[in-house]
């Protein structure tokens, strides 16, 4: 999705839904007519006022566009959904700790309507845990939020969730929300990630990057996530209106775990818009969650080939780090490739200039 006159799309552009290819404008036809035309009026103005500022004041001027960073906030509420075990239904786990909801809360929020939970900090990217849970609760109602920069995700969650009763369990979080106090990466982990970013990937996939309009943004390092992460990609006309949550590596032996981690999350953008040329992608998948699957391994693919394209000396390292996370024995059957999506993927890729 690219910013157009429909502007009711929510300037969502490519904010992955639990990745289950369940888009922002599934959620607006079923909103009521008053607010999908309130939300088109005022979606541009919140995010370039309050979404796109916390972005582009994270980004570094020269080759660390992307910034790795913790951000208490995410880390809080990735810690909360982990407690509550919504690890999702796709082929990789969303949070860290294995296991089905057991809790009548947590039964309630599995439901796919609740997908959106998944994606909540990186729609309020300046918020401290407080003052997530503040938008939690303002969520749960119909005034204004108290705080204006709250309004993108308010009006996000008030749109995927109109059933009032539903809005009220997302705010029965804000208590656990306020409560948890959870263990960010340290500082001397995140400089010697940046660093790597920074001489093995920056350059590297500059062109990649700008056709996609990635050039930058912040990758939160957040240790409650499982393998599967998370990308918001923000205000079209702005390329470091970007957020990626991904988790700590797996194990002493993945110490470039989360660098291997953000070329999956950056490939996103280009296996969802090729998801979308394919006409009943969902349908021909057999379904919403073996789409799901599909399009995650799609983007673990994709994200092979990419260094394979433009820095061919990490592809080996690559491929490593997700069969560590998968658990297989070689890396195409774990991974194999997609009968539909595969071609168009490499092909869109054919296009980059070819690393010397």
């Amino acid at each position: 999705m690219r910013r157009s006159a429909a502007v009711g799309r929510f300037i969502f552009v490519y904010a992955r839904i639990v990745i289950y290819l369940r888009s922002p404008r599934q959620w607006l036809r079923n909103a009521r007519p008053a607010g999908r035309l309130a939300l088109s009026a005022c979606a541009a103005r919140l995010v370039a006022r309050f979404v796109a500022p916390a972005i582009v004041l994270a980004a570094s001027p020269v080759h660390a566009q992307w910034r790795f960073a913790s951000s208490p906030a995410a880390s809080a509420w990735y810690d909360v959904l982990d407690s509550l075990r919504l690890s999702g239904r796709g082929a990789l786990a969303l949070t860290r700790t294995p296991g089905d909801p057991v809790a009548p809360l947590a039964r309630t929020l599995a439901a796919e309507r609740f997908d959106i939970l998944q994606f909540a900090p990186l729609y309020y990217p300046s918020a401290t845990a407080a003052a997530l849970a503040d938008a939690l609760e303002d969520a749960a109602g119909t005034s204004a939020p108290r705080v204006p920069r709250a309004q993108f995700l308010v009006g996000a969650i008030r749109t995927a969730l109109p059933d009032p009763r539903d809005r009220l369990r997302v705010a029965e979080l804000a208590g656990a929300l306020r409560r948890t106090m959870p263990q960010g990466a340290d500082a001397a982990r995140l400089a010697a990630w940046q660093s790597a970013w920074d001489r093995r990937f920056a350059v590297a996939l500059t062109p990649f990057l700008a056709r996609e309009r990635l050039d930058g943004g912040v990758i939160w390092i957040v240790p409650a996530l499982g393998p599967e992460g998370r990308l918001f990609a923000g205000v079209p006309a702005d390329r470091h209106d970007n957020v990626i949550a991904i988790s700590e590596p797996f194990g002493n032996d993945d110490a470039d775990g989360p660098l291997f981690a953000a070329v999956r999350e950056l490939c996103f953008p280009l296996v969802s818009r090729v998801a979308d040329r394919v006409t009943d992608f969902t349908k021909r998948a057999g379904g919403a969650a073996q789409a799901a699957r599909r399009a995650s391994t799609a983007a673990v693919r994709c994200g092979a080939a990419l260094l394979d394209q433009l820095a061919p000396a990490e592809s080996d390292a690559y491929r490593a780090h997700w069969l560590r996370v998968g658990g297989g024995d070689t890396f195409d059957a774990l991974y194999p490739p997609d009968p539909v999506l595969t071609a168009l993927i490499l092909a869109a890729l054919s296009a980059l200039p070819r690393s010397r």
